[in-house]
């Protein structure tokens, strides 16, 4: 692996939450197994993933802005390094990299999206999730340090201009307004805690359900997203030379 000095191009603006756990549970089991039947040339990275990463822990890379969460995923034999700046690995390294829940927290969002590409093989496989549509700014976005919600046009676009081809996109709906709410009141009152707890007891069932009935069912890009979408996940293909600078 090479690791190269760059400037900083992003930053992650929420606190560390994850030291009232010690947990790691594996989530997304649908977009894992998705995942393991595409063509992934090259190892995996991915981004954020505190202790509820989506990708093989055993097997890839991480990178995250908790030390906690690293070392909780380091003993289960991931690979780690600190997320604080630039992506620290080398021009095409990777196969694939996933980013779920993670450019919505990020400053400079275009900027992680282009280290995305330059770390990227051509050919490489993007997964991702975030919210979308401004309209839908919620108080939960405020507890979460949200920085943006994207209009969907302008997340693909954003993604398009990294030289990636959108493959197809997913879409969970909106929960209900007191339920939201009601996160938002718990996340604020002792947010270590209240991760600690659903990471005990919410999570662990949430994934065991998923595996078992849950399935990824990919809508074209060419499709408007519809207005009810709340949280939306994309996949998408970095082009021959997509990674490159323009000039």
């Amino acid at each position: 692996m090479g690791v190269e000095n760059r400037p900083t191009t992003t930053r992650i603006t929420v606190d560390d939450p994850w030291i009232g756990s010690r947990r790691v549970v594996q989530v997304r089991p649908q977009y894992r197994a998705w995942l393991a039947e595409q063509t992934v040339a090259g190892p995996v990275l991915e981004i954020g993933p505190g202790l509820r990463p989506t990708a093989p822990v055993a097997s890839s890379f991480f990178v995250d802005r908790s030390p906690h969460a690293l070392t909780e995923l380091a003993a289960l034999g991931g690979r780690t390094a600190p997320g604080d700046g630039s992506l620290p690995f080398s021009d095409g390294f990777f196969g694939a990299v996933l980013a779920f829940e993670v450019l919505e927290h990020v400053d400079d969002d275009e900027g992680l999206l282009e280290e995305i590409a330059r770390v990227l093989r051509p050919g490489g496989l993007f997964l991702m999730s975030t919210p979308v549509h401004r309209a839908k700014w919620s108080v939960l976005d405020d507890a979460c340090h949200h920085v943006r919600r994207d209009e969907p046009d302008g997340l693909f676009g954003k993604v398009k201009d990294r030289g990636f081809e959108i493959g197809g996109y997913t879409f969970t709906r909106s929960e209900a307004r007191w339920l939201t709410r009601l996160r938002a009141r718990v996340l604020l009152a002792n947010r270590s805690a209240a991760t600690a707890c659903v990471q005990s007891l919410f999570f662990p069932v949430h994934a065991a359900y998923q595996r078992f009935f849950a399935h990824v069912r990919w809508t074209s890009p060419d499709v408007p997203v519809p207005v009810r979408a709340d949280d939306l996940v994309l996949h998408a293909r970095l082009a021959a030379g997509g990674g490159d600078d323009p000039a």
